[in-house]
């Protein structure tokens, strides 16, 4: 029996019989109406163990004898396709070609290989800046909400569709991203408003547009997706960028044309003029260590407390999965007989001290390594 499984990057046209380990990172039925819209498709991305992708579609016919056996986040072995080169206006995925299954085609679930990356492979905004002309490729895209505007109706093939536009913070720089259809209903208002600061949004296969002057994104109905705060690693590490985490972002309210904005104050703080703890403290100042100069929070920003190996949501005891730490720095100034406690939060204190709070943890890890003796038995 021949157990070898080929490698993602390596399928070509020239041949039927590969068999490939991977993960469902992506899945959508999609019809086109400017086609046939009696024409149902299954589409997918695949994901295998290199983190090589490729896009696969099933026809309306085999739908049926393939739908109840795939489950997004899953891992699979499956064997016997049809090669065809990857075209198209909105391509999910870079590689040359893509899947069609046929009736021959086989799927067996697998329990002993894991996968654990979302599969999301974000463009960064300088490269999106770049971009002169549309692009067929769809991306994905990470920031922060920092504008909302609720647009009318447009009509859609029609139908009247929802619209709203998005400004997103990220490294420093905003964009515009146009959302469409079903999406809209996680950008309602007063969904977006019970956070204490603005959102993390994780945009997932969406168009870039060219504009007059720019670019910006856009969803494409019944492909694109959006996550608001999703609890996954990949939001930790973009919220604890330095770029990202020397400004502050306010709640989101409504501004005198009922927008949505968020203030960014990252620009207002001016390191220079505290070159470190010792300047801010002066001669009547002094560093509180109690409780401790940090704290953890989860991606919505609130704070996080840990209790045996778990992380709870202080304000209702849900468990947080992925958690960050942020500085709480608290400094009292004596002055004419009085003490009044200050607190530098981590926006500013990660200006302050170059670097963020996971940062300054590896450092101090560095610096002052545990010895391992220490936890033996």
């Amino acid at each position: 029996m021949n157990n070898r499984v080929d490698l993602v990057e390596k399928i070509t046209p020239w041949r039927e019989s590969w068999k490939v380990h991977v993960k469902v990172v992506k899945l959508w039925y999609h019809k086109n109406p400017a086609l046939d819209p009696s024409q149902n498709l299954l589409h997918m991305v695949l994901m295998d163990e290199k983190l090589h992708k490729i896009q696969a579609t099933i026809r309306d016919k085999l739908i049926p004898n393939f739908a109840v056996s795939l489950t997004e986040g899953e891992v699979y072995l499956m064997t016997h396709f049809t090669v065809v080169p990857n075209t198209g206006l909105n391509r999910a995925v870079k590689h040359r070609f893509r899947l069609l299954f046929q009736y021959k085609t086989s799927v067996v679930s697998v329990v002993s290989i894991r996968i654990p990356h979302s599969g999301l492979c974000f463009t960064s905004i300088d490269e999106i800046d770049q971009r002169t002309k549309d692009d067929d490729f769809l991306i994905d895209f990470v920031g922060i909400i920092t504008g909302v505007r609720k647009e009318r109706d447009v009509a859609s093939y029609g139908k009247m569709i929802k619209a709203v536009v998005l400004e997103v913070f990220s490294d420093g720089k905003k964009v515009q991203c146009n959302v469409f259809g079903n999406a809209c209903d996680l950008l309602e208002y007063d969904n977006l408003q019970k956070y204490p600061r603005s959102l993390l949004i994780v945009l997932e296969s969406f168009k870039i547009k060219a504009i007059e002057g720019g670019v910006m994104l856009q969803n494409v109905m019944n492909v694109s997706r959006l996550f608001i705060n999703p609890d996954i690693p990949e939001s930790v590490e973009f919220l604890s960028r330095f770029s990202v985490a020397s400004y502050g972002f306010s709640r989101l309210v409504t501004n005198e044309l009922g927008y949505l904005v968020s203030k960014v104050d990252g620009d207002f703080f001016n390191p220079k003029e505290i070159s470190n703890i010792q300047d801010l403290c002066a001669d009547n100042g002094e560093v509180m260590d109690e409780p401790d100069w940090w704290y953890y929070s989860c991606v919505c920003g609130h704070v996080v407390v840990e209790h045996e190996d778990l992380y709870l949501f202080d304000a209702c005891g849900s468990c947080i999965e992925h958690v960050m730490v942020k500085y709480g720095i608290r400094v009292k100034i004596h002055h004419g007989g009085c003490a009044v406690l200050f607190v530098l939060l981590d926006n500013a204190a990660t200006k302050l001290f170059g670097k963020t709070c996971s940062e300054a943890f590896l450092r101090i890890e560095e610096e002052f390594p545990v010895d391992p003796n220490v936890f033996a038995v």
